[in-house]
Parts: C-alpha cells; structure tokens; sequence
C-alpha cells in the first residue's frame, strides 16, 4: 500500500514538473493584446497598429483581402511569433482577421441583395469567448485543384519548432448555411455527411511529421455553431502548421469539393519552453525610430541604414 502511494506521488510530482516546464502564450487577435510594431501594407496605403486594422472594409471584394497580387501580412511578432500572408485575392485563399458577425445562417438572415459569399467573414457570435476579433481560414486542395492552388499555413516567424497547443474552432455562417440547406453548388448535407479540418504539422523543410482532425459538421445531429476548443499538442513540435479542408462524396462535384472550405479560428496557445533564450523582444531595437516592411512576405525592421528580423537579429 505504502509503496503505491509513493509511486501515485511521484507521478504527480513528474507531472507538476513536466508543467512547469513550458509556458502559454495565446495569440487572441484582440487589439488590447497586439504585441506587435506598426507596420504598413503598401498595396493598400494601410498602417497597421492593431489586429481590427487587419479587418477589411468588406468582406467581399475589399481592398485589404481582394486587390490583386497584394501580400496581406500578419505576424504576432512579440508574442506566440505566428505568423501567415497570403496574395491577394482572398477566393485563392488565406487567413483573414474579422470582426463580423450574422444573426443566423436561415437564408431568412441573409442581407437584402446580398449573396453568402459576402458575408464569408462572418460568425454566429464573433470571437471565442464573448471576444470581438477572429480569423477565417479559406482554401483547400483536393485532387482536382491541387495542380494550381496550395493549403494556407501558419508558421514560427523565427523558425524554430514549437507545441501548438490548442485553439479555438467554429464555423463561419457561409458554411453553416451550405451545409444545412444546399446552395447552387452544394446539396444540403445528410445524416451521414461529414466535414472536417485537417491540420499537418510540418518540420523546417516543409515535410509533413503529423497530422490531427477537427469534426466542423458530423451528421446533422453534430453541427457546430459555437466555439469548440481542438487539442493540437497531438502534432508535437513543429514549425509550421498547414489547414486543409475534407469532406464525404456527398460534397464533391466534377470539380471538386462544392462546400465552401472555410473555418474561423481564435485564441491559438503555443507552448514556449520557459529558458527558451529566443523568446521575442524588440523592445531593444528602437522600434518607435524603426520603419517595418513586408519583404518575401516576412517583416523586417529597418533602423539607421540595417535590417533586422523580428527576433532583433541584423540580416
């Protein structure tokens, strides 16, 4: 007896270690959280101080997501250092920062004169947690549009590999409306449809390590409308995360899955080593007398005639 409440102690006390030895940092895409220097998108003469300065104007058609070969660029570069761009337009693809909400997915919700796709930034109830911002994730590939079209990703600005541990999931009304009573495109689901989110974690070279499911709808008694946390300390360490979107046969058509491929994601943890000697600080690189660019779809700083990466490191 004595000797298993030594061994149940031990392991609680291996367990308490092993917690300490990391620590969260959340990537909440809220202004009062933006641990980032101002920077500018050229393309659409837009500075960019806050995460609601990523929202655009519209959500269709809007100059910061649909103004043809622009990089939109964000990175959370003092904090969990995840970062994604993508070029424009947005119906390619990429992770958009929105504040929208709808009041339901019934075409009976939908604006007047106003098709589903407009409204493709949108959520039942705006971020996780009561909070204001998101992102919408679009694109997928599947074997008809893999030859010109690729799956959006998020990655460590700084390279190195980390535990994403978990963020938050829903879907956005567009999806939910396709799903529930069809579209030109799509049928309406049935009892057996199911749609998912696919994340694959990916080492420095690109190659896939891991891969993890998020359920989006699982039958018509499994339709997610609120915000679902999704484990993916399950992929280890890794550099990069890429997204793709999956369905049953039921969704697919001549070209390819029908329903839109897009989720909306929120409070994304990562999991930081907590002697990790790279953790991100700008603070000693003068930002306020910095300007920062986007270059290859990274932020660099420029400050007195050199160029910094946003670990503070001269390139």
């Amino acid at each position: 007896m004595k000797k298993s409440f030594f061994l149940a102690a031990l392991c609680l006390m291996n367990v308490a270690l092993i917690a300490e030895d990391y620590e969260l940092r959340t990537l909440t895409f809220e202004d009062a959280d933006a641990q980032f220097p101002p920077y500018t998108l050229d393309y659409a003469n837009r500075t960019i101080s806050t995460w609601s300065d990523l929202v655009d104007d519209a959500q269709y058609n809007g100059t910061l997501t649909y103004t043809a070969g622009g990089v939109y660029t964000w990175c959370d570069a003092q904090n969990t250092l995840l970062t994604h761009s993508f070029t424009a337009p947005y119906w390619n693809g990429g992770h958009a920062i929105s504040n929208f909400t709808n009041p339901g997915f019934t075409n009976n919700d939908l604006p007047a004169n106003t098709a589903w796709y407009e409204v493709q930034f949108a959520t039942l109830h705006g971020g996780n947690n009561g909070s204001k911002n998101f992102c919408v994730h679009n694109g997928h590939v599947d074997d008809y549009n893999s030859a010109y079209t690729t799956c959006q990703t998020i990655a460590f600005a700084d390279g190195k590999a980390r535990v994403i541990d978990h963020m938050y999931v829903t879907n956005i009304c567009y999806v939910l409306n396709s799903l529930v009573y069809g579209d030109g495109y799509n049928p309406p689901a049935t009892d057996t449809t199911t749609f998912h989110i696919v994340a694959i974690g990916q080492d420095a070279n690109g190659h896939e390590i891991s891969r993890t499911t998020f359920a989006l709808y699982n039958g018509k008694d499994s339709l997610l409308t609120d915000w679902q946390k999704w484990d993916l300390s399950v992929l280890g360490e890794v550099n990069a995360v890429t997204f793709n979107i999956v369905g049953t046969l039921d969704l697919y058509g001549q070209w390819g899955l029908n329903a839109p491929a897009y989720f909306a994601y929120d409070d994304v943890a990562v999991r930081f080593d907590r002697n990790d000697t790279a953790l991100p600080n700008l603070s000693n690189n003068s930002t306020h007398n910095s300007k920062f660019i986007i270059h290859n779809s990274q932020i660099l700083i420029l400050r007195d005639g050199k160029t910094y990466n946003i670990m503070g490191q001269e390139l």
